[in-house]
């Protein structure tokens, strides 16, 4: 019981991964305009974009003189993937420090991941006609409706079955 009751909640779990909100962070590779928590973080004055894509989440750690948690490192891997995926469209470094530095509006996220979650295709449609820039997060609730429904089909499947 207890093993069906963990698969069930298996994509509420992975849900909470797809919202962005573990890897906003400020980067400031320029002397001039250090920020605090840059410099706890790493343990120096400056960054750059470079140090970041091409340290790994271990000698970042030595850097900053502790070990990162498992919520760091996650976001940490994330934002690295950001980084790269960036450069390989183009942008400057200036563009995607920009980027990283402006917080996302997380309410307006959450609401369509919500509508897509409980109204499906209607609330992807709800949040295409409202939020536009959102629609992504709808879908990722739809994903998760619709893995919820398969995981409830096959146990419904599988203990008649069995």
């Amino acid at each position: 019981m207890k093993a069906k009751l963990n698969l069930l909640f298996f994509p509420l779990l992975f849900s909470l991964f797809l919202l962005p909100n573990t890897t906003q962070a400020v980067v400031n590779p320029t002397p001039e305009s250090i920020s605090p928590k840059m410099e706890n973080l790493t343990g120096s004055s400056a960054i750059s974009l470079d140090d970041i894509v091409n340290l790994n989440a271990k000698e970042l750690g030595k850097k900053r003189g502790k070990k990162l948690k498992l919520k760091e490192r996650l976001g940490f891997f994330i934002m690295k993937k950001e980084i790269k995926r960036a450069r390989k469209k183009g942008k400057s470094d200036a563009e995607i420090i920009k980027k990283m530095s402006t917080p996302e509006n997380d309410a307006k996220n959450i609401i369509a991941y919500l509508l897509g979650l409980f109204f499906s295709l209607i609330g992807v449609l709800l949040v295409f006609l409202i939020f536009r820039k959102s629609t992504k997060y709808a879908w990722y609730g739809f994903l998760t409706y619709l893995a919820i429904i398969a995981l409830i089909l096959f146990y419904t499947f599988y203990n008649s079955n069995g």
